[in-house]
């Protein structure tokens, strides 16, 4: 019962273990006060508390070291960590270390209560944890939104179990990096770590990197090669895009899945292998096991566990963060005074929607990093889609003047569904074409009739923007690279926009 439970604070503010202490006595528990590490284990020794509320920021000993020695103690034990310190190294490592979840500063006291309620209920089950130390290497992953901070509890949780994973988000998101991130905290930390890209090779070649083959296999195999699945032996396999694999690739797959043995092309020797898979795709899987592109018996092989990472636009409050950091990596790769970012550049940055996600961030502070002259990188240094926006503003910009000016105009040919934008097309002409006001006026005036009523902004310029990317691809002869820069964005904001739009 609630009003029987003990909780124990351990925490060096004196204001954090007043506010807990009035909170959890009105909820009808029993508390106990330490104001740091070492007095908080004798308290937990003497108290026996059902629920343990511990800093990880303390003098002399951290909440990490209490947390490990009271876990000593009881692995059953049920700890909340809390830190105003809110990263993937520390989160990690706590839900390595067996802790019950983690509460980032500062905190609403109800959603206290409810972890703690859920503590209590879920003490009775019980969990195991092995001590280990966090992998440098992991730290790639960056954020401390409380999305991240969901994924890094999930990487905690899942390293020290062996099983199959499949990370789940938007091209671009990092989810190479969530791999990484569980192998390096994992126990196979100190073997290989392979990935391939699913969509990069061939698929008459697929079976052979993963399997190898044996000597005379196929015309040009002069000697036997081992696969990836020999070579990442006791390791980890990330498997990118798992979800554009052909279906007899999928086949041989799920097979080594089931018997942990693999055959090269060309032999017939049973290989053991003992490797961890670590799937990742940006598709839904289950729309291809629905439309017969995909194995319903392998998807639930690979996806024993699913760690889904969030888009930047659904964490935007971690993009001053990896701005800044991308920006130190630049300084310490490169020759000269450091560079930093002005205030009005992050605020560029943050209000932007990034289809790219971190990856398209990181282009974008490399490219402004690049073109900077001073120590401070401005505005004008971003790529112009970053500075414009979303949208793509019908009106002369100085940094596209080579491009051309994009300007509205009649289309020339009979309308077609092709051209949506009320019988009209967007082209692209120099600053010497002619526009009709007129034309522009009538063509938005028919738009806002069509759309609804608090969406007339993003339907307009949808339209627009969905025809001056066909026109552009058109023009180019559907060549992306040369489209992207003709437009003055990069290709991975072209090729998000093209699948937006189903171009």
């Amino acid at each position: 019962m609630t009003d029987k439970a003990k909780i124990l604070v351990i925490d060096d503010e004196h204001s954090v273990r007043w506010a807990f202490e009035k909170a959890l006595q009105k909820a009808g528990y029993q508390v106990a006060l330490a104001e740091n590490g070492k007095k908080g284990l004798n308290l937990y020794k003497t108290f026996h508390p059902d629920i343990i509320l511990v800093d990880i920021r303390m003098p002399e000993m951290d909440g990490l070291k209490v947390l490990e020695h009271i876990r000593e103690i009881d692995p059953e034990a049920q700890v909340i960590v809390m830190t105003a310190y809110t990263d993937m190294e520390t989160t990690i490592s706590a839900m390595k270390l067996g802790a019950y979840d983690f509460l980032s500063k500062p905190f609403n006291i109800d959603d206290c209560l409810l972890l703690i309620s859920r503590g209590l209920g879920a003490r009775s089950f019980g969990r195991t944890a092995e001590v280990a130390t966090l992998a440098p290497k992991s730290s790639g992953l960056k954020g401390n939104s409380p999305a991240m901070q969901e994924v890094y509890k999930l990487i905690g949780k899942v390293s020290e179990e062996d099983v199959t994973v499949l990370v789940t988000g938007e091209s671009g998101s990092g989810k190479e990096l969530v791999a990484q991130a569980i192998h390096y905290n994992s126990r196979r930390s100190q073997k290989p770590f392979w990935a391939i890209n699913c969509t990069a090779i061939n698929e008459s070649l697929m079976e052979s990197e993963l399997f190898g083959y044996e000597k005379g296999a196929f015309t040009g195999a002069t000697a036997a090669k081992p696969g990836m699945f020999e070579l990442a032996q006791g390791g980890t396999i990330f498997l990118d895009e798992i979800g554009d694999m052909n279906l007899e690739m999928q086949a041989k797959l799920l097979r080594v899945l089931e018997e942990r043995e693999i055959v090269r092309v060309g032999g017939n020797k049973r290989i053991d292998v003992d490797v961890r898979i670590i799937g990742a795709t940006n598709k839904d899987l289950r729309r291809g096991i629905a439309d017969g592109r995909f194995r319903e018996d392998l998807y639930h092989r690979i996806k024993v566990i699913e760690i889904k990472l969030p888009s930047l636009h659904e964490r935007p409050e971690d993009i001053q963060l990896l701005a800044r950091y991308f920006c130190s990596i630049l300084a310490a790769q490169r020759r000269g005074s450091p560079k930093t970012l002005s205030e009005e550049t992050i605020a560029i940055l943050s209000a932007y929607s990034w289809p790219g996600n971190v990856r398209e961030l990181r282009n974008a502070v490399e490219q402004s990093y690049t073109l900077s002259r001073d120590q401070v990188i401005l505005p004008e240094h971003l790529p112009v889609e970053v500075r414009l926006g979303d949208h793509v503003k019908l009106k002369k910009d100085d940094d596209m003047a080579v491009a051309g000016e994009l300007v509205l105009a009649p289309a020339q040919e009979s309308p077609t569904p092709a051209s949506e934008a009320g019988g009209h097309e967007i082209v692209g002409e120099t600053a010497a074409s002619h526009t009709d006001v007129s034309d522009i006026s009538s063509m938005v005036r028919g738009l806002l009739k069509e759309s609804r009523s608090g969406e007339a902004y993003s339907y307009v310029m949808e339209k627009f923007e969905k025809e001056l990317l066909r026109q552009s691809l058109e023009m180019h002869r559907w060549n992306q690279v040369q489209s992207a820069a003709h437009l003055g964005i990069t290709r991975n904001t072209l090729r998000a926009k093209i699948e937006k739009y189903e171009l």
